[in-house]
């Protein structure tokens, strides 16, 4: 199934969110931070990425007006 372009907007604002979540997991203030919580992030972000790159984009979908099935 082929997503809208604002869909596409969407997981990209998503895996830069999870990003920042990752930046400020690993440069925390104490010290410290939580190896295996990073990876598993990492791993997220890359799962996603693959999505994006993958993902089939259909650009005759107008903004706002998707199909509603009833």
């Amino acid at each position: 199934m082929a997503h809208s372009v604002e869909d596409f907007y969407n997981k990209i604002k998503v895996m830069h969110d999870k990003g920042v979540e990752l930046h400020r997991e690993r440069y925390r203030v104490q010290g410290w931070y939580d190896k295996t919580r990073c990876q598993y992030m990492v791993d997220d972000i890359k799962a996603l990425a693959r999505d994006i790159e993958y993902g089939l984009i259909d650009l005759n979908i107008d903004f706002g007006k998707k199909n509603v099935s009833s």
